[in-house]
């Protein structure tokens, strides 16, 4: 069975996108099988991989219609998931996800929609990674409901902390209403320069708030991490030999880690 990861974060801007492919292109080169599946309706992560949305028409949207149009079949997940792309697989997004908020709103069971998906396609991977929308809807409670893990990455600052808190309550809500297993995995400081006071009094008050095993490895500022989506291309791919790509290898040594343990 896969470990199912989430990388969410309620605030725009906090390097989501770039963790979550970053992490399954990691841990795809340490030999992992890992999926990612792009849930977010601006389809970062599969413009990041080098997908354009609007020549697809099978994506995550289309799975979702599966589900709602027959909850107790068999779902052919396969034709969704684009291989051979990239080290990792990719199940990918468009705008269209936005209106299944809508479609979906009296559906149900309809927070274990994304479950059911994944069901069908769980003993084929080690890693699945989800990237979420900057928002809580029906989008994001389905991720969380069907993830083992939680990491929350953030910008070193004091506004960002407001979003963290936000995600906590969040995650405590769906531990109790959805989702009992789902533990945080880590908080995840990106764009992180350890030189300025701001920088190491946020990462003191992460440690002092939550303990310092739940802090990832930071991530610093890296121009690279910002060029490499226009290329398509993961940061491996594209400055294998950069600090961020360095940065993120050590995050995927404790991801792996923390996922035996």
């Amino acid at each position: 069975m896969a470990s199912t990861i989430v990388v969410a974060n309620r605030k725009g801007g906090s390097g989501k996108t770039t963790s979550a492919v970053n992490i399954a292109d990691g841990l795809a080169r340490q030999g992992k099988r890992v999926l990612l599946v792009d849930a977010d309706s601006q389809a970062q992560a599969t413009v990041s991989c080098g997908v354009l949305p609007y020549r697809l028409t099978a994506t995550v949207y289309e799975l979702f219609h599966l589900i709602l149009a027959d909850r107790e079949g068999r779902h052919d997940v396969e034709p969704t998931i684009i291989k051979s792309h990239k080290s990792f697989d990719l199940i990918p997004s468009k705008p269209d996800l936005a209106a299944v908020e809508l479609e979906a709103a009296q559906a149900p069971g309809r927070e274990a929609l994304l479950h059911d998906v994944l069901l069908e396609v769980d003993r084929d991977y080690d890693f699945i990674i989800i990237d979420l929308p900057p928002s809580l809807g029906l989008i994001t409670i389905n991720g969380l409901a069907a993830a083992n893990y939680l990491i929350v990455p953030i910008e070193p600052t004091f506004l960002s902390m407001d979003g963290l808190a936000q995600m906590m309550n969040i995650l405590y809500r769906v531990n109790a209403e959805f989702n009992p297993s789902l533990r945080l995995m880590g908080i995840l400081p990106v764009k992180c320069d350890r030189r300025t006071n701001l920088a190491r009094s946020v990462l003191e008050e992460i440690q002092k708030n939550f303990g310092k095993d739940r802090l990832l490895p930071p991530v610093r500022n890296d121009i690279k991490l910002a060029e490499a989506p226009s290329f398509g291309k993961t940061i491996s791919e594209y400055a294998p030999s950069c600090r961020g790509a360095r940065d993120y290898q050590q995050v995927v040594e404790e991801v792996l880690y923390r996922s035996l343990t």
